[in-house]
């Protein structure tokens, strides 16, 4: 199934070809990611008097965080698969190309993973942190996020 994928799009993946020019599509599925770990919610909660519901939703949205870190995960490394087949297919191959592609997509997905742990341990994390790393990671790759 990979490779039949891989032959379909081809060798020579263009710097950005998400879904659409702007990989709206992507983005907009990884959206909330961003409002997930922000503490507004929260902070409401605890002025109206409901501490307990506050730590409930709080753990609530770290696990939606997760389960949403995880389904990006797969994503990007399905596309990097397939960019790599892509690439043997047409004896395109291009170890420090795909090495970069790795270095760069796991170290961004760690950042978020890490960015979770922080939220789990009290410290709070500013939504513009994650969405920073989400834009780096979804506008800097080099492969297809071929799920959908």
């Amino acid at each position: 199934m990979l490779a039949l994928e891989s032959e379909r799009l081809g060798a020579d993946l263009p710097l950005l070809p998400l879904f659409d020019e702007e990989g709206s599509a992507v983005r907009e599925r990884y959206a909330p990611m961003h409002r997930l770990l922000a503490e507004d919610d929260e902070l409401f909660l605890m002025a109206q008097g409901f501490r307990l519901a506050a730590k409930r939703l709080r753990h609530e949205h770290r696990n939606c965080y997760f389960c949403y870190l995880t389904g990006l995960t797969r994503e990007v490394r399905t596309a990097r698969k397939l960019g790599a087949l892509a690439m043997a297919s047409k004896q395109n191959w291009s170890f420090w190309t795909l090495l970069g592609q790795t270095v760069i997509s796991e170290t961004s997905l760690l950042y978020l993973r890490w960015l979770g742990w922080r939220h789990a341990a009290g410290i709070n994390v500013a939504a513009r942190v994650v969405r920073e790393c989400l834009d780096f990671l979804l506008a800097g790759q080099r492969f297809r996020l071929a799920t959908t």
